[in-house]
This record gives C-alpha cells, structure tokens and sequence, in this order.
C-alpha cells in the first residue's frame, strides 16, 4: 500500500493511539493540538473490568483488555516514560442482591480472570465499611492521564509530527485535503467534547459531560487498592488518592462546585469516617454518547473525513483496539463493528 501522510485533529487519547497505530503500518501523521485536554483533566484513567451495577464484565473486555496492556507497555518503551500502573480494586458490597450477583459470577470461567473468590479475609474486611462484605477485582489498572497526554505531546513534537494550537476551519480545504497549504491523503476528527463545534461532524450526538475530582492526603485510606463503592478511591503515590467522579450532563463549563465538592465529599464518608486532607478539586469534561458507544467512521459525504470519538468514561480500556480497528477500516476497507459505526446515527439523520 502507497504510505499516507494523515491529519489527525486532537492529540488526545482517542489522537494519539491512532497516530501510534499509523506510524507502526509505515504511515506518517501530523497532528494538531492546542495543548489543552479538558478531557484528560477529569480523567483517573482507570481500567475498571467489572461493571457492579449487575456485576457484568465491560463491553467487549477480554479482547479490549489485552490489547490495552500491550500497547501501553510497548508505548512506556517507546516514550521512555512510566504511566501504567497495575490495580486491585476492592468493591465494597452494597446489598445482599450484589453480594450474590458476585458469588454466582466469581465461579463462571469467563469471569475468573476477574474476580477473586471471596474468602474470610474479604468479609472480615475492616478498613472500610463492610456490612455486605468485598471482593478483589483482578487485572485492573490505571493510566497517569497527564503523564500519558504530556510525554505523547513531547514525543510528537520533537519529531516535528505536531502543530501546536487550535484547528482553524479557514485555513482547511475540504476539495484538495490541505490544512495551513500542506497536502494530506486523509483526515480524522480526535476532538472529543468539542464535536459540536467542528462543522463536519457538528449534527452527530456527542454529549458533554461534565466531571468532578478530589485530590486529597490521606494517612488512614488504605494505599495498597482502590477502593470502591459510591466513588471510586485511587492511590496515586505518596498517601494521595483521587476521588472520583461526578456526572453532570450537557455541562461544557470548566469551574469547580461547592456541590459537586460536598457530593463527593458524601460518597466518600459512605466508605468511612476517615480523616484527610482536601489538596484541590479538578474538573473535566467527557465526551460521552447516549448509547455508551463510541462513534467511529467516515464523514457520509466527504470521502477520506474520519470520526474517533465518544470514548466516554471507558477510554483508556478501548482506544487502543478501537484505534487499531479504525485504522484498519481508513486503509484496508475492514467494516467497523455496527455497534460504534459512525452510520448508526447517519442512518436514524437519513443522510
């Protein structure tokens, strides 16, 4: 296949694995950022394999999960930078109906990956609230968002695959594929929760969602998982956690709350009477779909205008495979899976 020089507008998460998957086909990229990600800003980057609600494995975990350690394994390599970080989640059961969804999941092949079974340990548990009892989830982990977006930024301009700012409509020409008067074979669209915004891609439903995170020094919350019921408690390194996450919907704005503080604040106190320290209150906003499933794919009427984009609250576990399988889609005509197709909303537009 003839090598392609792709632009790629937005170098976060969803920008980035797309730009490593192309330069490892033999392809060239140029991205443009402006070097603010308000997405990564709420992100814990967490890679939670279990859904409690109903206790269910995520969408598509297996293939997803395996894939993800891979790729940002070899990226560590490669950007000779630490951001992933093995995790024990500890769930803290909150009825007897969960406790029995666990019970009857740990013992199935397909989840024993995941959960451990539940022993004495697990029920005497008592550095949190446990009036149901816990269980350890298995083969989590999570990403240093900022360590991960910094050091793709850094490692990208040096190598001159990167323009720094925002991407300005005016100076890209949709006929020839050229953006500030450089030629390109194809472009795709990374822009996160800013979608409305990009006129190719502004009818499509991406929400913005609004989310809310405490930092905070704590010399009582056990350090060595994460803990879990109501919020989720992350050890970060040096007796600090991130507190996560609130949901406030179709909310662009970027300023802290007393609300969203005093919310999380109450989730935490659900997992026990500790005493911290608050070190600061961070915000975000993500770009999430209705359906919970991302959007990918190419414009209906601009022929080589991709989309990657809703990777929502689940990110850091399906970028890299959804990365590779766009990738796979833009230069090999590999159908996408109809469930993140782009043409599922083109469709109900009638487009």
């Amino acid at each position: 296949m003839k090598k392609q020089h792709i632009l790629i507008i937005g170098a976060g998460l969803s920008g980035t694995c797309l730009a490593h998957q192309l330069l490892k086909k033999g392809h060239t990229v140029q991205l443009v950022d402006r070097g603010e990600n308000h997405s990564t800003a709420i992100a814990a980057g967490m890679v939670n394999p279990m859904v409690f609600r109903r206790m269910n494995k995520s969408w598509r975990l297996d293939e997803f999960i395996q894939e993800a350690k891979s790729y940002y394994l070899e990226l560590e390599q490669t950007l000779q930078q630490t951001f992933f970080h093995p995790l024990i989640i500890r769930r803290m059961l909150s009825s007897e109906q969960e406790r029995k969804y666990w019970l009857e999941r740990e013992k199935l092949p397909e989840y024993q990956n995941y959960l451990m079974a539940i022993n004495a340990d697990d029920d005497a548990y008592s550095s949190a609230e446990n009036q149901f009892g816990s269980g350890r989830v298995n083969n989590a982990f999570w990403v240093d968002a900022q360590a991960y977006y910094q050091c793709n930024m850094k490692y990208f301009d040096e190598r001159q695959m990167l323009t720094k700012g925002s991407f300005d409509v005016q100076f890209f020409d949709e006929e020839k594929f050229t953006y500030q008067n450089l030629s390109f074979d194809k472009v795709v669209f990374c822009v996160g929760y800013e979608q409305m915004n990009t006129p190719f891609f502004a009818n499509l439903p991406i929400q913005q969602t609004k989310g809310q995170t405490l930092r905070i020094h704590s010399n009582e919350i056990p350090a060595n998982e994460s803990l879990n019921r109501k919020c989720f408690v992350l050890p970060i390194g040096g007796r600090i956690f991130r507190i996560g996450a609130t949901y406030e919907w179709d909310n662009p704005g970027l300023m802290p709350t007393e609300e969203a503080k005093q919310e999380l604040v109450g989730h935490l106190k659900v997992l026990g009477d500790f005493s911290y320290e608050i070190i600061d209150q961070q915000v975000g906003v993500r770009p999430t779909v209705l359906d919970r499933r991302p959007i990918l794919g190419e414009h209906h009427q601009i022929k080589n205008m991709f989309l990657f984009n809703g990777l929502g609250t689940k990110g850091y576990l399906m970028a890299p495979t959804l990365a590779r399988e766009l990738c796979e889609h833009m230069l090999d005509e590999k159908p996408l899976d109809r469930e993140i197709s782009i043409e599922r909303f083109y469709k109900k537009l009638h487009l």
